[in-house]
């Protein structure tokens, strides 16, 4: 807004089809864009009391922070906190994807890029990986490797892994499927990627 970022909550009542800006208490993450939002579970409340906020960046910088939104009290009362997570964490960025799996705590995070670095090549850096957060430990580790999937109905060439704003779903029990986005060389591609889903026990 103006050239600013920000870093308030609004909430969208669909019974009413009615925006209010939601009033939290604790420490809220710094201002940004192109962050996910990915709702989960309490372990004791309904679906959906907890929204994970991942990456995102500002005028000079990316983030990889991990901040949760969670409701108390019937949804009357909204708590930030910042987990401290251990693991192989993925590196800063933004525009990337994060996909809840079926298990209801563990988040996929895919892709992505920081427009503030450039890779070795001097070329933008966007990133083709992907990662794992399990948020029962808040543990990070690597996730699975993208893969390119042909389509009978398309032409579209394979883009390769690294993308930066595509969107991702969950294609059944154990794949995320992924679409288009901006590839390497200023390129925008209508292809799908699919990772393989890490079977829950």
């Amino acid at each position: 807004k103006n050239g600013k970022w920000l870093n308030s909550v609004s909430i969208l009542d669909t019974n009413r089809w009615k925006w209010a800006t939601l009033k939290a208490v604790g420490d809220a993450p710094p201002p940004r864009s192109y962050h996910s939002a990915t709702a989960i579970s309490s372990d004791s409340e309904a679906a959906g009391s907890r929204i994970v906020i991942f990456g995102g960046n500002d005028g000079s910088k990316c983030f990889n922070g991990v901040h949760v939104l969670e409701a108390t009290g019937e949804g009357k009362k909204w708590l930030w906190s910042n987990p401290k997570c251990k693991g192989n964490a993925p590196k800063p960025r933004t525009g990337h994807n994060a996909t809840l799996l079926n298990d209801g705590t563990t988040i996929l995070v895919y892709g992505g890029w920081d427009p503030n670095t450039e890779d070795e090549n001097g070329d933008d850096l966007i990133f083709g990986d992907s990662f794992l957060l399990n948020t029962k430990t808040w543990t990070w580790r690597k996730g699975p490797k993208p893969r390119y999937e042909k389509s009978a109905k398309t032409n579209a060439a394979n883009g390769g892994a690294g993308r930066v704003g595509h969107s991702a779903v969950l294609a059944g029990f154990h794949s995320v499927l992924a679409f288009g986005g901006r590839v390497p060389e200023n390129e925008f591609v209508d292809d799908f990627q699919s990772l393989a889903v890490p079977v829950q026990h």
